[in-house]
């Protein structure tokens, strides 16, 4: 996706990743969303393991906006086909607003972030975050599903959890869910419903285009569980004190963003993106160096992210 490949221009489109066990109900979230937002510009990419493409043919289509990737796991034997296909959407006029795949379900998720970390392709797919639909019946009943250490991977290795399966479920059922969950991945959040995904505030005003705020990037107007530190430094930065602070903060960190200039290549832009416990640095868009300025936002769970020991360690880097 270098010079001369034909995306050039294109913006930089938020990709989410939608994993989740067999039968978890991924495809009925895709719907959802195809229903709720139908007057926008989403690309579904659906894998399903094996030669016979359920879930393919279980995604209700809107034009060509599905596309399918068969015949294995989209992160391992099917990564240059993942990657071809997103070429071809960023090449489209216009471009997606968003792009949603949805793994199969035995899928494991820490595979599909490396296969979407390469620094030139986030430049025009950025991997906004991986949501891992669990069913809310199997927690409860701490089924033998949740033995599996596939299933267990998928949920440690999301940034967020929704529940599903929860219609006929009791307010203090799904609570109990909620907390096993939490139990289990405590720095990710948990949602109670694929509707409580579907409705959020930072969701869909992204969708609608009306800010760039997602549930990755939350802000305090947009959830009082999350709290940012927007940080910006007129100078370039120290790499080695950098990490220091990130490593000193990773634990309660949950998403950070932003531009980055480093003192050993100060006119260099660099696109820094961390989510979980991954951290990509890589080339920054060529209208990033209008500002050059270090702006970064770090993003936590209140009670969880101390913004002012944050800040405090940032400042005392040396440029």
């Amino acid at each position: 996706m270098r010079q001369g490949s034909g995306l050039e221009q294109a913006a930089a489109v938020p990709v989410y990743v939608v994993g989740g066990f067999l039968g978890a109900g991924k495809t009925t979230l895709l719907n959802r969303l195809l229903k709720t937002q139908k007057r926008r510009r989403l690309a579904i990419l659906v894998n399903d393991f094996g030669a016979i493409n359920i879930d393919g043919l279980l995604v209700e289509r809107r034009d060509s906006d599905v596309l399918t990737l068969k015949n294995g796991c989209i992160c391992c034997s099917l990564q240059s086909d993942l990657f071809s296909t997103l070429k071809m959407l960023l090449s489209r006029s216009p471009v997606p607003e968003a792009i949603f795949i949805e793994c199969s379900g035995v899928s494991k998720l820490q595979e599909m972030r490396r296969a979407l970390a390469d620094p030139i392709l986030w430049q025009y797919a950025a991997l906004e975050g991986v949501i891992c639909v669990v069913n809310a019946l199997d927690v409860i009943a701490q089924s033998g599903i949740t033995r599996d250490l596939l299933w267990k991977e998928q949920i440690l290795s999301s940034d967020m959890t929704v529940l599903s399966h929860t219609d006929n479920l009791g307010k203090d059922a799904i609570q109990e869910a909620e907390a096993k969950l939490q139990a289990l991945h405590g720095g990710a959040p948990v949602l109670s419903c694929a509707d409580s995904l579907l409705t959020h505030e930072a969701l869909f005003r992204l969708l609608e285009g009306k800010t760039e705020k997602s549930f990755f990037r939350a802000e305090d107007d947009v959830n009082d569980d999350f709290i940012s530190l927007a940080w910006r430094r007129n100078s370039p930065v120290d790499l080695t004190g950098f990490r220091t602070v990130i490593d000193r903060h990773a634990a309660v960190l949950l998403r950070a963003k932003g531009i980055l200039y480093l003192a050993t290549a100060p006119q260099r832009a660099l696109l820094l993106q961390m989510t979980g416990a991954r951290i990509t640095i890589g080339l920054a868009p060529e209208k990033a160096l209008s500002d050059p300025d270090t702006r970064l936002v770090f993003i936590g769970r209140q009670g969880m992210l101390d913004t002012q020991a944050l800040k405090d360690d940032l400042d005392a880097i040396s440029a």
